[in-house]
């Protein structure tokens, strides 16, 4: 008999205020592998989320029994619909009561669910777990970085870590840590305690992510905390700026072996050093979209990036604004080299995919996933390839190695290639271009939709970085909003505020 049966599960997306796309029912079931219960949640051994992590730290524990539960994934989107919270929620209380005595759970909550009916979604799942389980059963939470932290995931869970990188590269390795923490937890040899800091912070990511600056000092203080006798786990949670909840703002967590002073002091002193940065965690002003090209035009050699990153799929946003495609059209003469582009539209690749290679179209693209900050626009050109995906993942934006585009098409207007998908495509992909016969390292111009993702796969080619101030859904213009639910005041909005962490 396994000495410890542990549940282990993942929900997760990411929930944008300002998307007027919300996510259903079917964004969950056709996501990767869809809605997986149960023994299903095992069988992609390719995957390289947390749940892989958390299988590999049980799996090398012996006498340790993993008892599967629920994988769910979406495309970040919009606010999640009351039908699909209703069928996760009943997903996971089925598989609870299937499930038998457990002894623990371990659960990667993304940490800014949303729904439109349920500001705090993450919490919710906690409060069925707890509903079913009851108040005595561990439960490890492992954390996207870009968790909104509330009181009620404090509450009911008995500890929380986030991953420390962004773009996130330790997505596998924070399931092990919290299936490590689960371990030592129900073999008595730790006792988790948990205290966490909200600061009034709304904080767009730093352009540099967490590979340099002061983002980047402040995680690894973490890392040195965690040498501290008594340290269990501590996290700095930046958040996801384009959501508009009651519990909005930057949190710090620290988790210690039944030291509450020691969790209290570390909490605040994150608090205080990330409120003192806050000026320089500000991502650097944006150009307008014009003068990104024209600066774009005057650099020798290539590729430039012009990062669009009010339309980052990653973040929610619809990723067919057409804006940037519009103004690059507007500036092509200007420009000496090739400028690549792509946009999702189903529509508009189900009329041109019979269409023959050569064939000179007019057509009118993107705009109608996000008819909020953008509309259709119509454009001419020739068609220079058909293709089908899958592409490869070279973003590591999914669990999986691969991504299904759909099909694939490449118009080409003068010396801009907009490259078109039947579905909406996760990260700034170079293996996108190539699969249409590109290769993007080569261009003069690279427009892509991220914020700081590029970092993955462009960084060290690009020339030079611009970021153009779109409109979108994930502006890091954050004064494009009118926020009505966040506590304020909050820093930025409120620019004057000078707030004291007690």
């Amino acid at each position: 008999m396994a000495q410890f049966r542990i549940g282990i599960g993942r929900f997760w997306s990411e929930s944008n205020s300002w998307s007027c796309v919300n996510t259903e029912v079917r964004d969950f079931e056709d996501y990767q592998s869809g809605v997986l219960p149960g023994a299903e949640l095992l069988n992609h051994p390719e995957r390289r989320d947390e749940i892989a992590g958390m299988v590999e730290a049980l799996g090398a524990h012996a006498g340790t029994e993993v008892v599967p539960l629920i994988s769910a994934a979406a495309l970040p989107s919009g606010l999640i619909s009351e039908e699909a919270v209703r069928l996760l929620e009943a997903v996971l209380r089925k598989q609870l009561q299937q499930a038998g005595q457990l002894d623990g759970i371990c659960i990667a909550l993304h940490g800014a669910l949303s729904a439109t009916e349920i500001a705090d979604l993450d919490g919710y799942f906690l409060s069925v777990l707890r509903e079913q389980l009851g108040t005595k059963i561990p439960i490890i939470v492992a954390l996207d970085c870009h968790a909104i932290v509330t009181r009620q995931m404090v509450d009911l869970s008995t500890a929380l870590i986030a991953y420390r990188t962004h773009p996130h590269v330790d997505v596998v390795e924070t399931g092990a840590r919290a299936a490590r923490i689960l371990l030592g937890t129900l073999e008595g040899k730790i006792d988790p305690v948990t205290r966490y800091r909200k600061i009034p912070l709304i904080m767009p990511p730093p352009d540099a992510g967490t590979q340099e600056g002061p983002l980047k000092d402040l995680f690894e203080t973490l890392s040195e905390w965690d040498q501290i006798d008594g340290v269990i786990a501590c996290s700095l949670c930046p958040g996801f700026a384009w959501q508009d909840v009651p519990e909005q703002g930057v949190t710090t967590l620290a988790i210690t072996d039944g030291d509450l002073a020691l969790a209290d002091r570390l909490a605040g002193e994150l608090a205080q050093q990330t409120w003192a940065l806050r000026y320089e965690l500000a991502p650097e002003p944006m150009l307008d979209p014009k003068a990104a090209f024209e600066q774009a035009a005057a650099i020798e050699g290539g590729p430039v990036v012009i990062t669009d990153s009010a339309d980052t799929v990653g973040g929610g946003a619809p990723g067919d604004n057409s804006t940037i495609v519009r103004i690059a059209l507007e500036h092509r003469a200007e420009i000496d080299g090739l400028v690549l582009v792509h946009l999702p539209d189903a529509d508009a690749v189900a009329t041109l995919k019979g269409a023959c290679v050569g064939a000179s179209v007019d057509i009118a693209v993107g705009g109608k996933r996000d008819r909020r900050f953008s509309e259709p626009l119509r454009v001419s050109g020739e068609i220079l390839s058909v293709t089908e995906g899958p592409i490869a993942d070279d973003f590591a934006a999914t669990f999986q190695p691969t991504i299904d585009t759909g099909t694939i098409l490449c118009l080409g207007i003068d010396n801009v290639r907009l490259v078109l998908t039947e579905r909406v495509v996760m990260g700034p992909q170079p293996s996108l271009y190539r699969r249409v016969g590109l290769e993007p390292f080569e261009a003069k111009i690279v427009i892509l939709k991220t914020g700081v993702g590029f970092k993955k796969s462009f960084a060290d080619i690009a020339r030079a970085v611009l970021r153009a101030d779109c409109p979108g859904a994930q502006s890091y213009n954050l004064s494009h909003y009118e926020f009505q639910h966040v506590p304020r005041p909050m820093f930025p909005l409120d620019e004057d505020y000078q707030w004291v962490e007690h």
